[in-house]
């Protein structure tokens, strides 16, 4: 939480008498486990959460918006998020959640936000596991979905 900038993010040399440069004598050992433990908790919830789905909003032209995605057999349900186009955190809408308590049918899921204007917000899903794991936010705006990693294929 606090820089110090002649020993993080510089090469070792010395200048004027003063040593800089990251070495192992100015570590925070302490620090540095609980930093470690904090990403391999965030880490094994991602992992244990199921991918999240590619939404879709329709709305244009018009006061109501409509947040569309295909649910899947494998995920637990859904929570739908907005947030305000000039803002960077997500809202939960509780009314617009989807929890499957015998599984998710794959079949298309449609979220209808009446009064609701798409110009002012921007809509995403996430998918939760049936043990509570949930996914990354989803927005319903081109470039907004995750997807998974696939290889390329090798040409012979």
């Amino acid at each position: 939480a606090v820089e110090d900038y002649d020993h993080q993010h510089q090469d070792l040399r010395i200048e004027k008498g003063v040593k800089f440069g990251d070495t192992v004598d100015e570590m925070d050992f302490p620090y540095l486990a609980k930093v470690t433990r904090l990403n391999v908790a965030a880490l094994a919830a991602i992992a244990s959460a199921p991918p999240p789905p590619e939404p879709t909003v329709e709305g244009a032209v018009s006061t109501d918006t409509k947040v569309s995605w295909n649910r899947s057999s494998k995920v637990g349900g859904y929570y739908g998020y907005k947030r305000r186009t000039d803002a960077s955190d997500w809202e939960r809408m509780p009314d617009f959640s989807v929890i499957c308590s015998h599984g998710c049918v794959d079949e298309k899921a449609d979220m209808l936000l009446p009064h609701i204007r798409v110009d002012d917000w921007v809509f995403g899903v996430s998918s939760v596991s049936a043990d509570g794991y949930e996914s990354p936010v989803a927005s319903a705006v081109p470039g907004g979905a995750f997807k998974p990693y696939v290889a390329p294929v090798e040409k012979k």
